[in-house]
Formats: C-alpha cells, structure tokens, sequence
C-alpha cells in the first residue's frame, strides 16, 4: 500500500513540474541564465520522479526485464540525486549573488556528482551503494548512507547561505529559496529514516513548485530595480478598493532633478538613488500601505486609512530621512495627494491626475517654475 501511494505522490509530483515546465514554454522564460537553471531542474527532477517511481514498480517482480528496469533505474538515480544536488547549489548560488563568474568558479557544487559517478562504478563491482538479490529485491549498500550524508551536508550549506545572505535579498526571493532547500530536506531525512518511504523527490517537487511561485510568480508583481510593488500592481489595487467601495488616498511623488543626478554621478548611483529612496518611502509609509514605482523617478503610494495630517506628517517624515542621507548628492521631492470617499463618483483615472496635479503644483512651488499647460 505505501508503495502505492508513493507511485500516486510521485505521478501527481511529474504533473505538477511538467504544468510549471509549460508555462515557462509559453512565456518564453529561458533567456536569463537562472531561468536556464531552473529549467534544468525540473526536467532532473521529473527524471528522478518516474525513475524512482518505475524502479519502485518493479522491485521484488521475478524477471529478467524487472531485474534489469530495477538496476539500471537505480544506478541513474545514484548519478542524477548528486547532479540536482548541484544544480540546486549553482541555482541558489546565482539568485544570491548574480554573478556568471562567481557560478563558474564554484566547483566545490559539484563534488557530489563526481563522488556519485566514482561510487556508482566501483558498485559495477563491489555493491557499496546498492545490491539486487538473484530474486530483484533491492537493499542498500553502506556508501548509500555515505551519500545522503554529503547531500545533506551540501543542502544545509544552501540553505545556511540564502539565510545569511537574508538581508541583501528580495523577500519573495529568501522565502523561495528557502522553501525550495527545506523540502527536499525534510523528504531526504523520512527517506532516509524509513526504508521503502518515497519522499524526497516528491517534496523536491514541492519545493521547486514552491520557488515558483515565490521567486517567479510573487516577484514579478516588483518592480526589477527598486524591488517596490509595479505600476500594474498599484493600479490593480486603486481598481480593487473602488470596487470594494474603502475610502484611499494617493500619493505621487517624483525625484526633483534627477537628470542633474544621472548626467553628475552616472545611471548606476541613478540606480542606486531611486532604490533608496524606495527604501525610505517604505520606511515611511508602513501600515495598510502599497507602495509602488509608477515610472522613471515617479512613485506612487495608495494608503488606506490616511488622512491629510498623517500624508502630511509622512511627508516632512521623508525630508528628515533625506537629510541624513544626503551627504554626497542632493535629493529632493515633489510630492502631491488626492483622497477618494466611498460616495465618491470619481474615476481611477480622475484620482491618479489629481494627484499628479497636485505633485506638479508642489513642484512648481519647489523649483520655481509653472507647469505645463498640456500637463493639466
């Protein structure tokens, strides 16, 4: 019964990886180097699923095919659990630190498969990994536990890596990672614990599927530089709440003179600007909050139970944080906002241009200047 439902948990595992394989086909999601990675993965994983899965199958079945399914499935999966193994390493690696270079030099990722391969031949001749009775009944041999000893080893490093690294990482990103290392841990350890259990490669599944999600799905609702929520993501929300019928507020802010930064300093400490000052927004604006990246050096922010003293409050609350950070360059703000009551009859668009309005009328007291008629 439990191989059974070991074959079932394995088969519903395949389904959901090859669900997730095909939409990363229609998306098109192949281009990035990690995309590639992940890719990878889920095609081992699959491998390991149904190999594991026909291996389990045939066991204790009394024929010359059985026998040779069994053996022959058992030696890839002593070469392919040490290659994902590596593979799950060069993944985790490269979302952590983006660097191709980095990835190149890790060959310490890939001892596992090497150990794995010089095992799996010396078992050609002496069983240390695995043995089949003359009946096709497999046991497994003392390098079996040699082996989920390294792997073991190697996972936790993983995930004692995204941990350390917690801070310098998107959220969605840590918790994907994460995920994505502790399943796998947790099958590998009632697999290794519990002869005849199939686990491991079902949870790896669970913590691909989970990675996915989070890394994937979650993360692409950020925006990719300032990793605030995206402009579709504000206005699905501004969308959402006037359906509900909640009263909101919007904010727009955009950076004064930004060019002046760019053309002085260079993009990269643009790039770097316009991520602090995401940072200093979110800061400032904590609770019932989104806040968001509309376009360029302009944010927007829909707050639920603002009123015109706290938007107010939030406001000088940014130029304090500015001061302290201003030391090398000089950065200031427009910052306008508009209120939307559940009577109202106001429309998305009417409350976002009047919010712009308003920015635009702060930035005209700011710098001096009249705004644009065609703005208007």
């Amino acid at each position: 019964m439990e191989q059974i439902l070991g074959l079932y948990i394995n088969l519903y595992a395949t389904l959901a990886l090859l669900i997730v394989l095909a939409i990363l086909a229609v998306k098109k999601d192949f281009y990035s180097f990690s995309g590639k990675l992940f890719r990878q993965l889920i095609v081992l994983n699959i491998i390991l699923l149904l190999a594991e899965g026909i291996a389990f199958a045939v066991d204790s079945v009394d024929t010359s095919a059985s026998y040779f399914w069994n053996y022959w499935l058992n030696v890839l999966l002593f070469i392919l659990s040490p290659l994902i193994c590596a593979y799950f390493g060069a993944y985790i690696d490269f979302k952590l630190f983006h660097s191709f270079e980095r990835f190149k030099s890790k060959v310490f990722y890939w001892i596992p498969f090497a150990l794995g391969v010089i095992f799996i031949i010396i078992n050609f001749f002496k069983p240390i990994l695995f043995k089949l009775s003359s009946d096709n009944v497999y046991t497994r041999g003392v390098f079996f536990y040699v082996i989920a000893i390294i792997i073991f080893s190697y996972f936790g490093y993983f995930l004692l890596s995204t941990i350390k690294e917690r801070k310098n990482i998107d959220r969605s990103v840590f918790w994907g990672l994460t995920l994505l290392v502790t399943f796998p841990l947790m099958g590998g350890a009632i697999q290794a614990l519990n002869y005849g259990s199939m686990s491991m490669y079902s949870m790896m599944a669970l913590g691909i599927f989970s990675a996915y999600i989070s890394i994937e799905t979650i993360n692409s609702s950020k925006d990719y530089l300032t990793k605030l929520f995206t402009r579709s993501k504000a206005v699905d929300f501004i969308d959402n709440l006037i359906t509900k019928k909640s009263d909101f507020a919007v904010v727009m802010i955009d950076i004064d003179n930004f060019k002046d930064i760019n053309d002085e300093f260079g993009h990269s400490i643009g790039d770097l600007v316009l991520f602090d000052f995401g940072k200093l927004l979110l800061k400032v604006f904590e609770d019932d909050t989104l806040v968001s990246r509309f376009g360029g050096d302009e944010f927007v922010v829909i707050c639920k139970t603002c009123s015109e003293e706290l938007l107010m409050t939030a406001k000088q609350r940014l130029k304090d944080e500015l001061v302290n950070y201003n030391k090398q360059f000089k950065v200031e703000f427009s910052y306008g906002y508009s209120f939307y009551k559940k009577t109202s009859s106001s429309s998305k668009s009417e409350i976002l241009v009047e919010a712009d309005h308003n920015m635009y009328k702060d930035k005209a007291i700011n710098k001096n200047y009249k705004r644009r008629e065609s703005d208007r």
